[in-house]
């Protein structure tokens, strides 16, 4: 008798841990699913457990929740890419009137050399908008062939306020759009530039891993903790980068949606060139 008290204890216990691992086998199971949710994965839903009880019903409210969201980010991203749209024509147009009054002189040149300038931003901006809506949708039409290395010597020969070293930009081709990889090399480079001291070094190699671009700077660097973030829409560090100095905050994030998108990998780090920060991407060759 003295025996089957804690034999009874034990099976009591035993029976109570696996009743309660089969109650919360849904709720891990829902847990799992909703972590793996995000952005881009908002069409998937968790798992509702036909036990008809308290856990189904927050399966299901949890799914109607997901519902909301995505007709909500549907509408988002439309709004984007049909504002983008119907933006285009003016600027075009506001573009060509302010070139032509700038060619004309007189005292108004001035003026409209600064309207173009602004202009100019605004497009650019427009741009970038519209290549994540493509992306977005899935919608960015398939590219070709594309010689890298001569997207990066004619986006290097580009004006900028500190000299840029192409000594090491050597052969490289992928597959991809032309326009999208020049805006993702102007990016990166016109980022190097404006946070530089004196100077930015590109480089650019084939090898059994693809093809790598670097972008080296001499800069004050990025903070490990915001190496991910940064890579993210609208993100603008805190560091002294007032807004009229720089951009809106997508450049990076178109970087990463492209090379993505392409099959490539994008990555931040310190330079250990320059000392400042190092951008890399990598894109499978051409020839794969």
């Amino acid at each position: 008798l003295w025996l089957g008290v804690p034999i009874a204890m034990l099976l009591t216990g035993v029976l109570a841990w696996l009743l309660a691992g089969r109650a919360l086998r849904p709720v891990r199971a829902i847990s799992e699913r909703t972590e793996q949710i995000g952005a881009g994965t908002l069409h998937e839903r968790v798992p509702v457990p036909k036990s008809g009880d308290e856990v189904a019903g927050l399966a299901r409210v949890m799914n109607d929740m997901l519902d909301r969201i995505q007709r909500e980010d549907r509408r988002r991203r439309q709004f984007v890419a049909d504002a983008s749209h119907e933006l285009r024509s003016p600027i075009s147009s506001i573009q060509t009137q302010a070139e032509v009054a700038a060619n004309e002189g007189g005292p108004a040149s001035e003026l409209a050399g600064g309207v173009l300038a602004e202009s100019e931003r605004l497009g650019a901006l427009v741009d970038d908008l519209l290549s994540l809506a493509r992306h977005d949708e899935a919608l960015a039409p398939p590219g070709g062939e594309v010689d890298l290395d001569d997207i990066v010597l004619a986006e290097a020969d580009r004006p900028r306020r500190v000299p840029i070293d192409t000594s090491r930009v050597s052969g490289g081709q992928v597959r991809g759009r032309s326009d999208e990889l020049a805006r993702v090399v102007t990016h990166l480079l016109d980022n190097a530039a404006r946070h530089a001291e004196s100077q930015v070094l590109v480089k650019l190699a084939t090898d059994a891993d693809g093809v790598t671009l670097e972008v080296h700077d001499d800069g004050p660097g990025i903070a490990s903790e915001q190496r991910e973030r940064i890579f993210e829409r609208f993100v603008r560090l805190d560091e002294a980068r007032e807004r009229d100095g720089g951009g809106a905050g997508l450049g990076l994030a178109v970087v990463a949606t492209v090379v993505r998108a392409a099959g490539g990998s994008v990555t931040v780090d310190e330079s250990d060139e320059l000392g400042g920060a190092r951008f890399r991407f990598t894109l499978p060759p051409a020839t794969s």
